[in-house]
Order: C-alpha cells, then sequence, then structure tokens
C-alpha cells in the first residue's frame, strides 16, 4: 500500500452561530449551544501552496501494486491534522476494518519519517518504505570510527567514502558492508587503509538497532527504487479525486441551509 494526504478547501468558516438571542439582550456569558456549518473542519497549512486554508485533510490509502491506482481507504481528516498522524489513524482503521488480506508494504513519503511509525509499522509486520527527511540531518556518529550518512546508509569510512554493500545475512538480520576500494575481494587499492585485513574493513548494520536508518531493505539498492517508484499511485489517486471527480470544485461553494457539503453529498 502507498498513503498520502492532500488539502481539500472548502468555503466554511470553523466559527460558529448562536442559537439563541443573548447577544441582542446584552449577555455576554452565554451557554447556548451553538451551531457549525462544517463542525468537523478547521485550518490547515498547505505547504505546496505556501498558505493557510480552511477545510479537511484528505487522507488516501491506494493499492500500490494495483494497475488502476485502486483507492483502499479514504479518510477525511482535519485541516490541521500532519500527514504522520493521519496515517497512523487511516492505517488503524484499515487494519480494523479490512481483515481479508495481508499488507506486506507501505510505501511513504518524506513526511512520514518518524520513529514511532516504523515502529508501528513493525509491529504490525508490516515492511517500511519510507523516504528519508534529510532536512537539518548531519553525519551520525557511531561506537567505533565510522560514520553513518544522513541517508542512514552506506556508512562512511575514515578517507570519508561511502562503503560498498556486500549482502544481508538473514540469520542475523544485517547489512555487511566493505570498503568500497577492494578489487576481487583480496586487493585493497586505499593509500591509507584503516584496517589489515585480508578482506579489507567491514561493517555491519542492523535493522533492530534504528529501524529508521537501517531499514531491512537498503535505500541504495536496486529492489528499493523498484519497489519504491510505485509510490505515485497515490498521488494519481488524489489527483482523480480532487480534478477529475471534481471534489475541488464541488468544495469551494458555500453550503447551504448551514449543512455540510460533504454531507450533502
Amino acid at each position: 500500500m502507498a498513503g498520502d494526504g492532500t488539502p481539500v478547501e472548502t468555503a466554511a468558516w470553523p466559527h460558529s452561530k448562536p442559537t439563541c438571542d443573548c447577544h441582542a439582550r446584552s449577555l455576554t456569558k452565554c451557554n447556548h449551544p451553538r451551531a457549525y456549518s462544517q463542525p468537523d473542519c478547521n485550518s490547515g497549512w498547505d505547504s505546496s501552496r505556501e498558505k493557510y486554508y480552511n477545510g479537511y485533510h484528505l487522507y488516501m490509502l491506494t493499492a500500490a501494486n494495483s494497475k488502476h491506482d485502486l483507492p483502499l481507504h479514504p479518510r477525511l481528516q482535519p485541516a490541521s491534522r500532519h500527514d504522520s498522524v493521519s496515517f497512523v489513524v487511516s492505517t488503524v482503521e484499515f487494519s480494523q476494518r479490512f481483515t481479508l488480506g495481508t499488507v506486506e508494504k507501505m510505501l511513504l513519503d518524506a513526511a512520514h519519517d518518524a520513529a514511532a511509525i516504523y515502529d508501528l509499522l513493525k509491529h504490525q509486520g508490516i515492511q517500511s518504505f519510507i523516504d528519508l527527511n534529510e532536512r537539518g540531518t548531519k553525519n551520525l556518529e557511531t561506537e567505533s570510527d565510522m560514520k553513518i550518512s544522513p541517508k542512514g546508509i552506506p556508512p562512511i569510512c575514515l578517507a570519508g567514502k561511502k562503503m560498498k554493500p556486500y549482502g544481508f545475512d538473514h540469520a542475523q538480520k544485517r547489512h555487511k558492508w566493505i570498503c568500497p576500494m577492494m578489487q576481487n575481494r583480496t586487493t585493497n587499492t586505499c593509500s591509507t587503509p584503516c584496517s589489515d585485513a585480508k578482506y579489507g574493513r567491514t561493517f555491519h548494520t542492523c535493522s533492530k538497532d534504528n529501524p529508521r536508518l537501517f531499514s531491512d531493505v537498503a535505500r541504495s539498492s536496486e529492489q528499493w527504487n523498484l519497489t519504491y517508484k510505485r509510490r505515485t499511485t497515490v498521488e494519481r489517486c488524489n489527483k482523480r479525486e480532487k480534478n477529475d471527480y471534481n471534489l475541488r470544485q464541488v468544495a469551494i461553494v458555500p453550503p447551504r441551509c448551514g449543512t455540510s457539503i460533504f454531507t450533502a453529498l
């Protein structure tokens, strides 16, 4: 599955109207019920257009391996809710309501790059494919003299070079990395080798140590690229909902008689 959110702007305001005449009688403190045109919508930030808007946050879960971008679970969230929070709500609802099949992989963008989401997917038995949010991230220190790049892997050796992947150990659930200057497994062409081992310097990264940085499938691998490129299915599905099905045009029509637009639809 793939998940992503998109803003849905409406003409309703989050303000309410009184149902009594207390204000006309100069009564400042009133506890009577108030009427809301759309009580479940509020104001949020549209990062793509860099503006505030009033309405909803449509979060969509789609079948990433579907040729027709099949939508699985559309959900109208409050506009102020972040993509990562909307994902948690949607995926829990989806797992409770749809029990006929299983989800093997989840494809998400960098807005979902949070340690709690990795833990949630691991708890649900789902393999995560989430792009890293590199904003403000620097090389991470380790207990050894190696460093971890902002993209998580591969490690960076003392010479400042990225180490080469050398397979995955399924028994211990860890990736193995070797010196990038090694040739034919026995010849080290580095001018200042950091190890005198016959096969050069090696380093292991384990997913359980940091599932965010050390994913089960290396982000630099071909398998990752082939799988993650299917995340665009949710982008096309959101576009179809808003443009092809005219959700964007319908949502900006002022509500009549104080009723919700989506309730009327």
